[in-house]
């Protein structure tokens, strides 16, 4: 019997271990897509900026137009910044109760076998 609990738990512990591979192997493939997204997404703003500002220094003086974008952008920096962090302390406590979960599960059956 405790023979047949310790090949259930290796086996378990093997699918365990390539669930976490393949888990990370997508995350690293999505973390080289978010990059190569990241950098066109910066060259798509740095056009869009270059022509805005081009189009506004044709109506107001440029450290007018410099002072408007810059306040602009901080403020869209600063909301996205205070956003983000906000999900990454969700996704923070979200993991440590899986965890803790988890835990709980091993020790449960490490008790079930020291009883057996």
């Amino acid at each position: 019997m405790v023979q047949d609990v310790h090949t259930v738990m290796r086996e378990e512990m093997g699918n365990a271990r390539e669930e976490a591979t393949l888990s990370l192997t997508e995350a690293q493939r999505g973390i080289v897509a978010l990059t190569a997204g990241g950098a066109f997404g910066v060259l798509a703003m740095w056009s869009a900026h270059t022509t805005l500002l081009r189009g506004l220094e044709r109506v107001w003086d440029p450290q007018r137009v410099a002072g408007v974008l810059t306040l602009a952008y901080a403020s869209g920096a600063s909301a996205l910044f205070h956003y983000g962090s906000k999900r990454l302390r969700v996704a923070r406590g979200a993991s440590r109760e899986v965890l803790h979960s988890s835990m709980n599960v091993v020790r449960q059956v490490a008790d079930e076998i020291a009883d057996a």
